[in-house]
C-alpha cells in the first residue's frame, strides 16, 4: 500500500499542475471569450486546486512521501485559501484603496504557479531516486 500510495502521490502531482494551468486558461478565457469560463474558474477547477492537495497531503504521509514535499502540497491549499481571501474587498464592494487589495489576487496566482513547478520538480526527482 506504501508504494501504491506514493505512486497516487506521484500521479496527483502532476493533476494539480494540470488543474492549475487549466485555472490560469479558465480565467483569460472569462476574460477574452465567455464570461461564463469565470464560472468554471471560480466554481469548478478552484475546489479541485483547494481539495486535491489535502488528500495528496494524507496520501503523501501514507506512501511516506518526505515531509518537504507534503509542506510544498500543503502550500498549494493555503495559498489556494489566501486567493480567496484576496478577493473579500471585491466581493464586499469596499471603496478606495482597500479594493486594491484584490490586485494582489493575481499575484498570488503566480506565486501558486511557482510553487507547483517547485513540487514537480521535486517530486519527479523523489520519484526518481532508486528505492
Amino acid at each position: 500500500m506504501r508504494e501504491t500510495a506514493g505512486r497516487a502521490f506521484v500521479w496527483g502531482t502532476y493533476v494539480v499542475a494540470i488543474a492549475v494551468v487549466v485555472q490560469f486558461l479558465l480565467a483569460g478565457l472569462g476574460i477574452f471569450a465567455n464570461s461564463y469560463f469565470f464560472f468554471c474558474h471560480a466554481v469548478v477547477n478552484a475546489p479541485i486546486i483547494a481539495l486535491l492537495p489535502l488528500v495528496l497531503v494524507l496520501v503523501g504521509w501514507l506512501g511516506g512521501v518526505p515531509v518537504r514535499l507534503r509542506w510544498l502540497m500543503a502550500a498549494i491549499f493555503g495559498l489556494t485559501v489566501l486567493q480567496s481571501l484576496l478577493l473579500v474587498p471585491t466581493h464586499m464592494d469596499s471603496p478606495g484603496a482597500l479594493r486594491y487589495i484584490s490586485g494582489l489576487h493575481v499575484v498570488n496566482a503566480l506565486f501558486i504557479f511557482w510553487v507547483t513547478l517547485q513540487l514537480l520538480d521535486r517530486t519527479r526527482a523523489w520519484a526518481q531516486k532508486p528505492a
